[in-house]
């Protein structure tokens, strides 16, 4: 012990566990506090029994020997804390511009361990300044996960650690795909031994016995973990292909054995795939089908989406089943059997591979899939989502729509695109745009649509039915008829599949109705009828009517939209009878058919209000 220390002590002015901790804080020495930070002692005050530290942000600071022993630590002169309070520019340029060293000087100062909120204290608004420190780690961060000798958490409640420099990186590898607990993270592992596969000296000794276990992993995880398990088996098939030399024994399970024994699956593993590994997977289609492998890989399109379309159309173009590509897409169309992604390629390559498919009538195949997916949550985000975004960005696959239809067709296509719910007013207003500049002759859609939204008038008690109504029609039969749609689709082959068409078909009916009842729950304007205009005939008025040659006399009823009951003799005031009448007045006739070629002529008597 220091011999000043001692004096304090035998004078009773410092106990002896104080002078122990003190011992290791004599002048020069640094040390670091929880809350100030780094520091140096400068001095003793024996006569005061205070130490005198210089801190980095409080230089010159007092405090009492037995308080100092008990918050300060020593540090070593090379530690990460020293330098920043004594070469605190050579730290600065270290971090700058030899990131990964400067954390390696924070690891080893810290035991090669520590959290990253903790070395952001040490780093962040001193050594790198604070509004620049997130860039400046997460380019520092994607350098530590390059250098195997660190390992970087994915969490921030987990450690950055540095491994031992003697460690050995190829056993290492091998070492984290052993220990790794699930699939994916045994996938994370196999792909990092493909990545350095060059550190390996002898690759079929060091790991011929890891490709084994690569593939019983996999096998024994396919029925539980499907995607991660085939991953698994791809990255195996790729590692192995590297290695010169090495073969896989027949025994081993293989990616065209599980298209084989999971059918039912495989549209679910092309959509999480990779694109690389996609492909890999379409490849083996026909080591997995035979002759039959185009029929089977077809078969998927309806219940893949549009990137997955894509390649397996190109799959099928390059081992030439071009002919077969455009045959099966053309049976779609004519069936109207093509989901959203399926019609989002066609128009996609509508001048590449799907151009003999593209023509005049594959607006209204369009049209029908959009209105359709309305009816479908799940299909409107992932599937109609991708086809309505191709008709609003591509500016020129509306003029190639129409192009060469005859007018009708146009017109059908127009006015189901004025009236569409998968665009917004405006989005609508544009599109219409595209169609007027090319067919100035549907223009009239657009006015009598504007024309027919002013307003339609109902009563009170029709609205309440007619909102129950389109509750029930959307909460009760839609998803209905989409559960309908899912257990015909499982009953195999769609083209000959009764179910699944009459399904669908009924989902048009629904659809339709749906976009229906909802353009005039939106524009309804309800009403009591009371203090109806008398003065002629109007809603929410009664008419009495008398032959001018013979007959019986008529009473009418005109009321809302929604409120017709014939054998009442309600009439809506939309009705054929009810629109004749409208604005007529006390003396003036009226002509109705029979509905046989013949009219009667009547004469109004009397107009009185319906509601008193």
């Amino acid at each position: 012990m220091h011999p000043d220390l001692e004096k304090l002590v035998s004078r009773g002015k410092l106990d002896p566990a104080a002078a122990e901790k003190l011992d290791a804080l004599e002048p020069g020495t640094f040390c670091a506090h929880k809350s100030w930070g780094a520091g140096k002692v400068v001095d003793w005050d024996r006569l005061n029994t205070k130490v005198v530290v210089d801190f980095e942000d409080k230089p010159g600071h007092e405090m009492g020997m037995k308080f100092a022993a008990s918050s300060l630590t020593p540090l070593a002169e090379d530690s990460f804390l020293a330098m920043r309070h004594s070469k605190l520019e050579e730290l600065q340029a270290l971090a700058a511009g030899e990131p990964v060293d400067c954390v390696k000087l924070a690891l080893q100062s810290t035991g090669g361990k520590i959290y990253l909120d903790d070395l952001e204290d040490l780093i962040k608004g001193r050594v790198i300044p604070e509004g620049k420190y997130k860039s400046w780690w997460e380019g520092t961060k994607r350098r530590l996960r390059e250098d195997r000798q660190f390992i970087v958490p994915s969490k921030r409640t987990e450690p950055l650690e540095m491994r031992d420099e003697e460690f050995d990186h190829s056993d290492h590898l091998i070492n984290d795909f052993r220990e790794a607990r699930d699939l994916k993270a045994k996938l994370k592992a196999v792909e990092a031994i493909v990545k350095d596969l060059g550190i390996y000296e002898d690759p079929v000794t060091s790991l011929g016995s890891v490709l084994e276990e690569i593939g019983e992993v996999a096998k024994k995880g396919v029925k539980l973990q499907f995607v991660p398990a085939v991953e698994l088996i791809l990255a195996r098939d790729e590692l192995a292909n590297r290695i010169k030399g090495f073969e896989l024994g027949d025994d081993q399970i293989n990616v065209a054995e599980i298209l084989q024994t999971e059918t039912e699956r495989i549209a679910e593993l092309l959509e999480e795939l990779s694109l690389t590994r996609l492909r890999q997977v379409l490849r083996n289609f026909p080591a997995a089908f035979g002759d039959e492998w185009p029929d089977q890989i077809l078969a998927l399109i309806p219940e893949s989406n549009l990137r997955t379309i894509g390649e397996i159309a190109d799959y099928l173009d390059q081992e030439g089943r071009t002919s077969r590509v455009v045959e099966w897409f053309e049976l779609g169309l004519q069936q109207r059997t093509l989901s959203s992604d399926a019609l989002a390629w066609i128009c996609r390559e509508r001048k590449k591979l799907a151009e003999p498919v593209f023509d005049e009538h594959t607006s209204l195949a369009v049209m029908s899939s959009l209105e359709s997916d309305q009816l479908n949550d799940e299909g409107l985000v992932r599937s109609a989502n991708r086809l309505r975004d191709l008709i609003v960005d591509d500016k020129e696959l509306i003029p190639d729509l129409i192009e060469g239809a005859n007018i009708n067709t146009i017109r059908n296509f127009a006015g189901r695109l004025a009236n569409s719910a998968s665009f917004d007013e405006l989005t609508r207003k544009s599109l219409m745009a595209r169609v007027i500049k090319l067919q100035p002759e549907t223009l009239d859609l657009v006015a009598g649509r504007e024309e027919e939204e002013e307003v339609l008038i109902v009563s009170e008690e029709s609205l309440a039915r007619k909102k129950a109504d389109y509750d029930r029609l959307v909460k009760e039969e839609i998803p209905q008829n989409r559960e309908d749609i899912k257990i015909a689709r499982s009953y195999g082959d769609l083209r000959e599949n009764f179910e699944y068409k009459s399904a669908k078909e009924y989902q048009r009916v629904l659809m339709k109705r749906q976009n229906d009842w909802q353009r005039d729950l939106k524009i309804a304007s309800p009403t009591d009828f009371s203090n109806a205009d008398t003065s002629m005939v109007s809603i929410g008025t009664i008419v009495e009517l008398e032959p001018v040659e013979g007959g019986d006399p008529l009473t009418y009823t005109i009321l809302g939209a929604w409120d017709s009951d014939p054998e009442q003799n309600v009439l809506a005031y939309l009705s054929g009878r009810g629109a004749q009448m409208l604005e007529k007045k006390p003396g003036d006739l009226v002509e109705f058919s029979d509905g046989s070629g013949e009219s009667e002529q009547f004469r109004i008597k009397e107009i009185r209000p319906y509601k008193t």
